[in-house]
């Protein structure tokens, strides 16, 4: 059996610092309460996305969401302790 690849071509590809680097800008808030929704939303938009693809198909797209859930989560934990 053969696996497939996923539509992104090493060309396409992002290094690590630039993906970190674009995924985690300073967002412009007045407050904790809006980064937490913003953090919130965001999350749920990848949860959402998760759920519609397939692992056999999409393995490289179901990691990259997956750390990028967990970095995400990570940053709205930060928001909430300070």
């Amino acid at each position: 059996m053969r696996q497939q690849h996923s539509s992104i071509s090493k060309s396409d590809s992002v290094s690590p610092n630039e993906t970190a680097h674009n995924l985690f800008q300073p967002i412009m808030a007045d407050s904790v309460e809006v980064m937490e929704y913003f953090y919130k939303g965001k999350i749920q938009d990848l949860e959402q996305s998760l759920t519609q693809l397939n692992l056999l198909d999409n393995a490289r797209e179901i990691a990259g969401l997956c750390k990028e859930i967990i970095r995400t989560k990570e940053m709205l934990q930060k928001i909430m302790t300070k």
